[in-house]
C-alpha cells in the first residue's frame, strides 16, 4: 500500500521566514512533521514564489513572496513535490520562477503546474512506486498566473484540456489525481460549479480531487469512490491581523492506494500562525469541533 500526504497552502514569509532564519524547522514544525515521514510521497501547494526578486507583475490584490532558503522547510516535511498552479506563483514575473525552480532543484525538490510555456506547465507529473504509476495533474482557476501559449505561467484549469489530460493518463497509469487550485476565498463551502467541475473530473477518471485556495478547510465526500477535498485551508500561512479565525486552521489528508482497490483517507487537523509562529496539531477536542461544524 502506497500513502500519499496532501495539505494546503504553504507560504514560508513573515514570521516563518524570520523564525526559520533563527531557529529552522523543529520549533515552527515538530509536531505535525511525523505526518509527513509515515508517507511515501507528500505534495502541498506552494503558494509564493521563493524569491528575492523586485520585479512584480501588474495584478489587484497583493503580490506574495518567501526567501529561497526557505525551500530547507519542505526538505525537513519530507516533501519533495510541489504544487505551483496557483495565483500567487508568478507574481514577481519570470524572475520569481525562475528563482524557485533553482531553490527547489538546489535541494531536490520537484513541481507540477508550472513552467516556461503552456506545454510545460500543463504536463502531467508521473510518479512511481513500487508496483504502481500515478499521474498527477495540477490545475488553477484563470487568474493573473495562468499561461495558453509561449508565455510563462502556470497550467489553466480548462475543462476540455483536463478531461483530455486524464483520458489520456488513464491509458498508463493506475492512479489519476487531480490537484485543483480555485473557489472562493474565505468561504467554507464549495460553490455548485466547483461541486460540478471536481466531480466531472472523477467522471472523466480521476480517482481523487484535492482543492485549496479559499485558505479555510472546506468539506470533502466521496463520489463515485473517489474522495473529493474541497479545500484544506492553509497549511502555513502568516498574516497579520489573522489570529485564531478559519484562516488559521489546517487539513492534513492521507490517502491510501492499493492495486484495484478504492483509494482509502485518513485526515488529522492543525492551527498555524496564531499567536505563536507555527503549525501544531490540534487537541482532541479542536479535531471533534472541525468535524462536526466543517465537515
Amino acid at each position: 500500500m502506497i500513502s500519499i500526504g496532501f495539505t494546503g497552502d504553504f507560504c514560508p514569509w513573515e514570521r516563518i521566514e524570520e523564525g526559520y532564519s533563527a531557529s529552522k524547522c523543529e520549533r515552527l514544525f515538530q509536531t505535525v512533521q511525523p505526518f509527513f515521514e509515515e508517507n511515501d510521497l507528500n505534495i502541498l501547494d506552494l503558494e509564493c514564489p521563493l524569491t528575492t526578486s523586485k520585479n512584480q507583475i501588474n495584478k489587484t490584490g497583493p503580490h506574495i513572496k518567501a526567501h529561497p532558503k526557505t525551500a530547507e522547510i519542505l526538505n525537513y516535511l519530507n516533501c519533495k513535490l510541489v504544487a505551483t498552479a496557483n495565483n500567487h506563483f508568478k507574481d514577481y514575473n519570470l524572475d520569481g520562477m525562475k528563482d524557485t525552480y533553482e531553490s527547489l532543484k538546489k535541494h531536490e525538490i520537484d513541481w507540477l503546474g508550472s513552467g516556461n510555456n503552456f506545454k510545460e506547465a500543463s504536463k502531467t507529473y508521473f510518479w512511481k512506486k513500487d508496483n504502481l504509476k500515478f499521474a498527477i495533474i495540477n490545475v488553477t482557476e484563470n487568474e493573473w498566473s495562468t499561461t495558453y501559449d509561449e508565455t510563462p505561467g502556470c497550467h489553466p484549469l480548462d475543462l476540455v484540456n483536463v478531461f483530455n489530460q486524464i483520458q489520456k493518463a488513464k491509458n498508463c497509469a493506475d492512479f489519476i489525481i487531480v490537484i485543483a487550485h480555485g473557489g472562493h476565498e474565505n468561504y467554507e463551502l464549495p460553490s455548485p460549479k466547483m461541486k460540478k467541475w471536481f466531480r466531472f473530473f472523477v467522471d472523466a477518471g480521476a480517482d481523487t480531487v484535492i482543492g485549496h485556495h479559499t485558505h479555510i478547510i472546506s468539506g470533502y465526500e466521496l463520489y463515485n469512490n473517489a474522495p473529493i477535498f474541497y479545500s484544506l485551508g492553509n497549511f502555513c500561512f502568516d498574516w497579520v491581523g489573522f489570529r485564531n479565525k478559519p484562516w488559521n486552521k489546517g487539513m492534513l489528508v492521507r490517502l491510501k492506494f492499493e492495486k484495484n482497490q478504492p483509494v482509502f483517507f485518513e485526515l488529522d487537523f492543525f492551527n498555524q500562525n496564531n499567536k505563536t509562529p507555527g503549525v501544531f496539531l490540534m487537541n482532541k477536542k479542536e479535531k471533534e469541533d472541525i468535524l462536526s461544524h466543517v465537515l
